[in-house]
């Protein structure tokens, strides 16, 4: 039963709750491009992944999903409660759910994000045990403005787009778990079903913005896009440990800003985690621009909301 009187929170399944998540995630994080109900509709479908929606009447409140399909001892989950319902319990009943359905896959712990600038989302937090475990420091870039430089591959090395040759897909798992293992903070190693539904199967992951490098007939690099609307925002990109400092994921990244701004992007977003320097380094090269108002703060804690320390706020 919930505690908040009046308050309905149901698995987000149909479009019509999708787009109330939309609705939510718009209301409560104007910053940042809405959500795509095509991406949402592909990830209701992941193994281990559940959507909620929270409803008072027909009006919803607060949303939030669990993802518990992770090598690791905590499931990702992230939760946000629309500005003018906040500080009424909403909060808390939603994590709680959240925790239940993580505790019932064996995960003890949720990690999440919120933004850096969002003092009381992460006290709310922060009175329920949760502590940082990382952060994510956004950047974007101009693509009006954005000067192009020829992106010219390294020697012996090619790029095509997976649209043009979608028979090298299986061979890109390989690069993925290269250079997701040498993420700080990423909770590898990743399978081969996380690699397809996250960088090939979601739908706003178009394969003619899908670059991959390589020597020969082998991939040893790709970067990828996702097609978010305005705004273009980069996924992974991965470079084979024996093929990197040769200028692999410069080449790939500058063939990226050049198809973004031939499409009509009006800009590039990326964030990276506050470890990578390397990227971080990278992207600002490329004139990438800090985004304080994208950045994140990743927190940890217990997945049992009777740990709260005694607070009955949310």
């Amino acid at each position: 039963m919930n505690a908040v009187f009046g308050l309905a929170i149901s698995r987000a399944e149909t479009d019509r709750d999708l787009e109330a998540m939309i609705e939510v995630r718009t209301a409560a994080d104007p910053e940042r491009t809405p959500p795509r109900i095509e991406n949402l509709r592909h990830n209701v479908t992941r193994a281990g992944n559940a959507f909620l929606i929270a409803r008072e009447g027909d009006q919803p409140v607060a949303c939030g999903f669990v993802w518990t399909d992770l090598p690791a001892g905590h499931a990702e989950a992230h939760m946000v409660v629309v500005p003018a319902a906040r500080g009424r319990g909403i909060g808390s009943a939603v994590l709680a759910e959240l925790g239940a359905l993580a505790r019932t896959d064996g995960k003890a712990e949720l990690e999440g994000e919120v933004r850096e600038q969002d003092g009381p989302s992460r006290e709310f937090l922060e009175r329920r045990g949760y502590r940082v475990v990382g952060g994510e420091k956004w950047l974007s870039l101009d693509l009006a403005r954005a000067e192009l430089f020829p992106p010219e591959a390294p020697e012996r090395i090619t790029i095509v787009t997976r649209a043009e040759r979608p028979e090298l897909t299986n061979a890109l798992f390989a690069v993925a778990q290269e250079g997701t293992a040498d993420i700080p903070g990423f909770p590898g190693p990743t399978t081969y079903e996380q690699f397809r539904s996250l960088e090939i199967d979601r739908p706003t992951r178009k394969p003619e913005y899908f670059f991959i490098a390589l020597a020969g007939e082998e991939p040893v690099g790709y970067a990828t896009l996702d097609d978010l609307g305005r705004d273009a925002q980069n996924g992974l990109t991965a470079v084979k440990r024996a093929w990197r400092r040769r200028g692999i994921a410069t080449a790939l990244k500058r063939t990226q800003i050049a198809a973004a701004k031939r499409a009509g992007f009006r800009r590039l977003i990326t964030g990276s985690e506050e470890r990578n320097v390397a990227m971080r380094t990278l992207n600002e090269k490329l004139g990438y621009k800090p985004e304080p108002s994208l950045s994140t703060v990743v927190l940890r804690g217990p997945a049992d909301v009777r740990s709260e320390r005694g607070h009955n706020g949310g």
